[in-house]
C-alpha cells in the first residue's frame, strides 16, 4: 500500500502533514506548524523554529495556547529545506506571522 503525503501551503510554503499523530514528524531541524481542524477548516494556531521538530511539538512552553485556541482537534505539519539555516528558517517564520497576523500561540 503507498503512503499518501499531505501538503498544507501555509504563506507560499509546503509544509508537509497537516498530522493528527507525531508519527511523521521528523526529529531534524526545521518549522513546525500547529494546526486546529474543525472537520470542516484548518487553522493555524502557532508556526516556529525548531532545531527537533518532534520534541518541540511534543514538549512546548505554548501547549497551554494550542490548546485554548483550538477548534477541534490538533494537527502538525512541518516544513524542511536542507538548503537553509537557522537565520532563514527564522525570516520565513516572520513572512508567514506578517501574513497570518492573527496567529494567537507565539
Amino acid at each position: 500500500m503507498s503512503q499518501l503525503r499531505l501538503h498544507q501551503d501555509i504563506a507560499g510554503y509546503q509544509f508537509e502533514g497537516p498530522y493528527l499523530g507525531l508519527n511523521r514528524i521528523p526529529q531534524n531541524q526545521g518549522l513546525y506548524a500547529i494546526i486546529s481542524y474543525d472537520g470542516k477548516q484548518y487553522y493555524l494556531i502557532d508556526v516556529d523554529y525548531t532545531k527537533n521538530i518532534r520534541k518541540a511539538c511534543q514538549i512546548n512552553p505554548r501547549k497551554e495556547c494550542w490548546d485554548q485556541n483550538k477548534r477541534g482537534n490538533i494537527h502538525f505539519g512541518f516544513f524542511q529545506n536542507n538548503d537553509l539555516d537557522e537565520e532563514a528558517y527564522l525570516t520565513i517564520v516572520e513572512e508567514i506571522r506578517k501574513k497570518y497576523k492573527t496567529i494567537p500561540c507565539g
